[in-house]
């Protein structure tokens, strides 16, 4: 047997200040979504520009055997290296 009846609020009623809480987000969330995927291409950009930075990095620390296997050269290597972040 159950401590809460089955006809009851497993929940308790929220405050009228949360839910007036509430209804300002709401009114807001229209403009909401927008904003979300303006952020999302912005992290996804610097996510990308990031990970093009580490790359092109860790091309220096490979061995002429390891540039020679993915055919690179050492010049070849600098030069990306050298790029700025941004680069495509």
């Amino acid at each position: 047997m159950s401590a809460v009846q089955e006809n009851e609020p497993l929940v308790a009623p929220l405050s009228s200040q949360v839910q007036s809480m509430q209804y300002r987000v709401s009114q807001r969330a229209g403009h909401a979504p927008h904003t979300w995927i303006v952020w999302q291409s912005v992290w996804r950009r610097l996510s990308s520009w990031h990970q093009k930075r580490e790359s092109r990095k860790a091309l220096l620390d490979l061995t002429d055997d390891e540039l020679l296997d993915i055919g690179v050269t050492r010049a070849d290597a600098r030069k990306e290296a050298s790029k700025s972040f941004f680069w495509d």
